[in-house]
């Protein structure tokens, strides 16, 4: 319940004039952190968030156990985690050299990178502007209409685009009553980010409403998360196919800026990657400062940027939940592939390609990530996202 209560608490204390009785709570200053153009003063609200945040390491270390005591009980291991490694041995390249220099670009630091520098580089790139907050929706449903897609899915998706003070930033799908109703919350921002993970929310929330009526609950409220996870990111992805960018959402970039979006790919993927890995050290070690320390050297080689000691705890979890998201990113890499070579490569305003995606939304929580690989013809492996990202960063 704390760490429930906790995100909408006045716990941040920045320097200078905090707000309400001299704190603000972490929620918010999460959403203004990513796009504060001063880069001290970013340091400061990260600073302060993470001083904030850190004092919730205790409870962090008890949901932890206990997360660990539930996953013992049903007889559960820690999931194997080669896929990290094998996912950070062939992207390093990337992080180290385009990576950093679109770091350099986007922040101008010269002395070493911060988390709050990645978070700037991914929410509010040099090409944010072009990427207006009120062009979200129509550019979203530019490509809907191309690709005979119906966002609302006749109504059953409600849409929560409310700018409420205390909201959740970004775009995410919620289950209401699968398969009759969900609900798409977004809240608008300026950037390509937001544009992302409102393409992800649209796409993940198909798994709730497609299975028919009378589909048993397990279709409805179960699954594997990763096959969840690849229905988003495979049109989140969308914004490294530079035809969706100048057709959809009307923008016209340089190369640079093109790469700055692709980048945003690679930290994705290694920051899951990274957090996946000291999990896996924190069944071990136990969510101490040691599994602390070694989140951060993890987050350090999948970003070249320094995480705060107070975050590093943060997100951690005993479940396989990061482990999860990368294995559906990966499967999405795969999933593109697949559809470029079946219907070319503007899948994505093919309405043939939304028919065959439409089978497996149909499915809900039956398909699994093996069942998945197997249709497409492919054995899992991180290969398509290699190719997909060197592609799109070259």
């Amino acid at each position: 319940q704390e760490l429930l209560e906790m995100p909408r608490r006045n716990l941040v204390k920045p320097p200078g004039d905090a707000g309400l009785h001299g704190a603000l709570p972490p929620v918010l200053v999460e959403r203004q952190l990513p796009f504060e153009r001063d880069r001290d003063k970013r340091a400061e609200l990260e600073i302060a968030l993470a001083e904030a945040l850190q004092e919730f390491d205790g409870v962090r270390g008890a949901v932890f156990e206990a997360q660990q005591a539930a996953m013992a009980e049903a007889g559960l291991k820690p999931a194997d985690t080669a896929l990290c490694g094998e996912t950070l041995n062939a992207t390093d390249d990337l992080a180290r050299d385009l990576g950093a220099w679109l770091l350099e670009r986007n922040t101008e630091a010269k002395n070493g990178f911060a988390r709050h520098d990645v978070l700037h580089l991914l929410h509010a790139p040099r090409c944010a502007s072009a990427f207006p907050r009120g062009e979200l929706l129509r550019t979203v449903r530019r490509w809907a209409e191309m690709f005979r897609f119906d966002l609302t899915a006749n109504k059953t998706i409600k849409l929560d685009d409310d700018d409420r003070p205390l909201k959740r930033a970004g775009a995410f799908a919620l289950a209401v009553e699968p398969p009759f109703e969900a609900l798409l919350s977004l809240l608008p921002e300026e950037g390509p980010r937001a544009l992302g993970r409102l393409l992800a929310a649209a796409g993940e929330a198909q798994l709730w409403i497609g299975p028919p009526g009378d589909a048993p609950p397990e279709d409805l409220w179960l699954g594997d998360p990763a096959v969840r996870i690849a229905c988003g990111a495979l049109f989140e992805g969308l914004l490294r196919e530079p035809q969706f960018l100048k057709r959809c959402a009307k923008a016209e970039l340089s190369r640079d800026d093109e790469r700055a979006l692709a980048i945003a790919g690679v930290f994705d993927v290694r920051i899951c990657a990274a957090r996946a890995l000291a999990a896996a050290q924190a069944h071990e070690l136990g969510a101490s400062a040691r599994a602390a320390q070694a989140h951060r050297e993890l987050y350090a080689r999948a970003t070249t940027a320094e995480l705060p000691l107070g975050l590093a705890l943060d997100e951690l979890s005993a479940f396989p939940d990061a482990l999860d998201e990368l294995r559906g990113r990966v499967l999405a890499f795969a999933m593109r592939s697949f559809l470029r070579e079946r219907y070319d490569e503007d899948w994505w305003r093919n309405p043939r390609a939304h028919v065959s995606l439409q089978s497996v939304w149909a499915r809900g929580g039956r398909s699994t990530t093996a069942e998945l690989w197997a249709e497409i013809g492919m054995t899992e492996s991180i290969s398509p996202l290699r190719a997909g990202l060197a592609e799109a960063c070259r």
